[in-house]
């Protein structure tokens, strides 16, 4: 087992301070909550029918986590792209909404060059380049952050800014009512749990190794399992896949059976505060899951509230994958083929 306490060695591994940067979240997010609040953004909220949000890998974790918490709630229709363009329906009366923690991803900006041909209603969430310069040639309201608390510069250990960054633009402008005390109350919670879900993270990472991992969520842990799987991707360097339940239910559960030897380990995020019928279908798909003899394991919130379990479960994930590439001897801060990739495409 590698001995995490041998900063030396961990440092070797992780020369940009991806582990400084993950102990940070719980500051990314006081600081950022509180920043948000002070700015003086104009919107015509009881303009807005629909909301459409932009944005690409990390940079998209807010809008999950969001439409993941209100669920049912959700005042609008919600649609979320990943893409170079607008849904056909965007006009005058959406709301888009553009994420982008560098400033210069490509898809974002084409999003945001249609959204300014269709006059809609826009918000801009980054760091700077040239998002950020769009938004103040067209004097878009923007929350434009530093980074200070990402010391590594790695957009993902930038969930502070860009997943409370998010709900806080959107509360702020009016367009969607979020609870203030549950979040005050989450974002303390979160500097007085992480040393515990830190040891436990460094403890089940090493269930991971020479794994797959799968991962289960449902209801308002949705947007956290999408989270999980691209940090396994991206930190941990490995495959990862997620379901959500019920979907799952209606298909997985035969796919199950072969082949009959694999190296899949299954984690399920767990919450008191999943619905009585969620709950049962948590604990029969655990059982499914074993009676096909395949391992499965939980993370159990402490379910104060779904903004407590969703900081919560960001704490865990960052730990976790952050251990586990560790564990493969991998800087858990660099992406080679993801920056091969990008440099053959802008060939």
């Amino acid at each position: 087992m590698k001995d995490f306490t041998n900063q030396q060695a961990i440092a070797k591994l992780d020369p940009q301070d991806t582990l400084g940067s993950t102990e940070l979240l719980p500051k990314q997010l006081e600081k950022v909550w509180g920043e948000v609040q002070k700015l003086d953004l104009s919107l015509d909220a009881d303009r807005v029918s629909n909301i459409v949000f932009c944005g690409m890998g990390a940079s998209i974790y807010g809008a999950l986590v969001l439409k993941a918490i209100l669920g049912e709630k959700f005042a609008f229709p919600v649609e979320i792209i990943s893409d170079y363009h607008l849904p056909l329906f965007v006009d005058s009366s959406s709301l888009v909404v553009l994420t982008s923690y560098s400033g210069s991803t490509e898809e974002v900006l084409s999003c945001a060059q249609e959204a300014k041909a269709k006059k809609a209603q826009m918000l801009v969430l980054t760091k700077g380049g040239k998002l950020a310069q769009f938004a103040k040639e067209n004097k878009v309201p923007a929350y434009i952050f530093d980074g200070e608390l990402n010391p590594s510069g790695v957009p993902r250990l930038g969930n502070g800014y860009t997943i409370l960054g998010l709900m806080g633009l959107l509360h702020k402008t009016g367009v969607v009512s979020l609870d203030v005390r549950l979040i005050d109350d989450a974002i303390n919670m979160a500097h007085q749990i992480q040393e515990s879900v830190k040891s436990k993270a460094l403890k089940d990472a090493n269930r991971f190794l020479g794994k797959v991992p799968i991962v289960f969520a449902a209801e308002h842990l949705s947007g956290n399992a999408q989270i999980l799987r691209n940090q396994f991707n991206e930190t941990s360097k490995t495959f990862c896949s997620f379901y959500l339940i019920p979907d799952l239910n209606h298909h997985l559960m035969e796919g199950l059976q072969f082949p009959k030897l694999t190296n899949l380990q299954f984690l399920v995020l767990n919450s008191p505060c999943y619905s009585k019928r969620i709950k049962k279908r948590v604990a029969l798909t655990i059982d499914v899951v074993r009676q096909n003899n395949h391992t499965i394991d939980s993370f159990n919130t402490s379910g104060k509230s779904a903004y407590h379990d969703a900081i919560e479960s960001m704490i865990y994930s960052g730990f976790l994958t952050l251990f586990l590439g560790l564990l493969y001897d991998q800087n858990p801060a660099v992406n080679p083929w993801v920056d091969y990739f990008k440099k053959k495409l802008s060939e």
